[in-house]
């Protein structure tokens, strides 16, 4: 086997800049004449198509600035940490382009196969250096596109390229289809109590409702001081990030570690058990609420969010609630009691929420639910551990991989 040459990017593959446009550019998807414009948004751990832009094609200069399938299309203007996040494009439904914080990489498939170019710019080694390349400004941070292109890449023949990219795309098939089952069991959930319960908003069933205040001992506000700028580390004290909650599932890791064990909100720290619910962030986010299966100590509620404390003759359990209150109908209802000025994230009163009608069926039937839910929790947190130690292995067959091991 011929050994690898080592070759500049810039020698093997060209980034490709997006399209500038005005927010009133953006048309409806089937306007005559519009093309498809993907942007900062669609990048997420796998190309996000539920939601994509469309602008007159026009605004399309140049034809290398049209979407091609093997594109590489990579976030270039962004937060620090998503600088140079990217996603393989595969065959798109429509003619797309791409907008000016997006850049492409395309790849020369003469001298490099584009998704053995994929699974090497994708890497953490290479992605660490992106990152570190990053021009700052203010809170964004740009793509250094000249120092990205002299990166060097270690290039092995079409042959060889072509055998690691195919090993690296089976491993990513396995990891995808874990994920998936995750997604699936994270379904079943919502399936379940659509099937006990039917849709809150409608309540078909007739359930009685009552106010939240008249089921629950008392809405808790956090509290936020100065926070360090990254993670707790050991011991230390924190604070929840809104990123803890957002998905409707509790992550202890999105933290800021505290400069000092000197103040007075400790009796604030989560607790397993817990319901959190974000009473202020985006349109999207806000009215997110997460149920505190387990959690590390010290770490505290901040004032973005709230905490349900129950009564120990509760009349709802505070799993049930929470599968109440993220169902999607209920929680748009509940996203609508938000408020604020159009400078300003929506925000929810403790009165209008505490307002708010909650359906109670009977507690034995909401014990029913959480017994079920409770085995489905075990289940999804064996594929989530599996998944974990794939997510690791992947990462060591990737490194591998372009030190020409494998």
């Amino acid at each position: 086997m011929t050994s690898p040459t080592s070759v500049k990017l810039g020698d093997v593959a060209k980034f490709v800049r997006g399209i500038s446009f005005k927010p009133e550019d953006i048309v409806s998807a089937d306007a005559k004449n519009s093309v498809a414009c993907l942007r900062t948004k669609n990048i997420q751990s796998e190309l996000e198509l539920s939601d994509v832009w469309a602008v007159n094609k026009s605004l399309v200069r140049r034809p290398d600035q049209f979407l091609q399938f093997g594109d590489i299309l990579v976030s270039s203007a962004n937060s620090w940490n998503l600088i140079g996040k990217c996603n393989w494009i595969p065959e798109l439904p429509k003619e797309t382009s791409f907008g000016g914080f997006v850049t492409v990489l395309r790849a020369d498939p003469e001298r490099i196969l584009p998704r053995f170019l994929y699974w090497w710019f994708s890497s953490k080694r290479v992605q660490a250096l992106v990152r570190s390349f990053g021009n700052k400004t203010t809170s964004i941070s740009n793509l250094n596109i000249g120092r990205c292109l002299s990166l060097l890449v270690e290039l092995p023949c079409l042959s060889e390229q072509r055998r690691v990219a195919s090993i690296l795309d089976k491993a990513s098939e396995l990891n995808h289809r874990r994920r998936e089952t995750i997604r699936l069991l994270d379904r079943l959930e919502q399936s379940i109590f659509m099937k006990m319960f039917g849709d809150p908003l409608p309540n078909l069933m007739t359930w009685p409702r009552m106010a939240l205040a008249e089921l629950i001992e008392e809405v808790e506000s956090g509290h936020s001081p100065v926070c360090l700028d990254r993670r707790v580390r050991n011991s230390e004290w924190g604070v929840l990030k809104l990123g803890a909650i957002t998905k409707c599932s509790y992550i202890s890791t999105e933290n800021k570690a505290l400069p000092t064990e000197n103040f007075s909100s400790k009796y604030l720290e989560v607790k397993s058990g817990d319901l959190l619910f974000s009473r202020k962030n985006t349109h999207d986010h806000v009215a997110a609420c997460a149920y505190v299966r387990e959690t590390p100590p010290n770490l505290l509620i901040p004032d973005l969010m709230f905490r349900f404390r129950f009564p120990e003759d509760t009349k709802i359990l505070p799993q049930f609630l929470h599968a109440l209150l993220v169902f999607p109908s209920k929680r748009k209802s509940i996203q609508k009691l938000a408020s604020g000025s159009s400078g300003s994230m929506p925000n929810i009163s403790k009165a209008n929420l505490k307002n708010t009608l909650i359906e109670v069926p009977p507690i034995e039937l909401q014990r029913k639910f959480v017994s079920r839910i409770n085995e489905i929790e075990v289940q999804r947190q064996k594929l989530v551990k599996s998944s974990v130690l794939l997510n690791d292995l992947f990462a060591s067959l990737q490194h591998r991989a372009f030190r020409g091991e494998l």
